[in-house]
């Protein structure tokens, strides 16, 4: 009975092991990002607009936040959140934003432009204009 118990033991702990090693790569910065950095007005507040201030979420208050603005978005820039949900987390259904339960004809996942274009705006430190 002992040696069954460890083999199961075993096998449920490599299935496990597997399952929290999954990390997705963090997005390479394209060249362009270098010639050109990218603004919040520029680039950044459309991704924003269509991807997270809509309502029930970061537009009325129902998620933490109200997007709707530069100055409603630089507080969780600065404390590193929008970094870590949406760069770090992206593969996430649940924590990463946009998140897997975006309500219909809402983004449920950045492409990799956006995520890049996100990540140098980050990167280089947040302008507005």
């Amino acid at each position: 009975m002992l040696p069954w118990i460890l083999g199961c033991g075993f096998i449920v702990s490599a299935f496990f092991q597997s399952c929290v090693s999954d990390e997705l790569p963090e997005p390479v910065l394209p060249e362009s990002c270098m010639d050109s950095i990218p603004t919040y007005e520029g680039s950044i507040k459309s991704i924003i607009d269509y991807s997270c201030a809509y309502s029930g979420c970061h537009l009325d208050g129902s998620a933490p936040g109200v997007y709707t603005s530069y100055n409603g978005l630089v507080s969780v820039v600065e404390s590193g959140r929008l970094k870590e949900k949406v760069i770090n987390l992206r593969g996430d259904p649940i924590l990463g934003m946009p998140p897997e339960f975006s309500p219909e004809g809402r983004p449920k996942s950045l492409s990799q432009f956006e995520l890049e274009l996100i990540q140098c705006w980050l990167e280089n430190n947040y302008p507005e204009k």
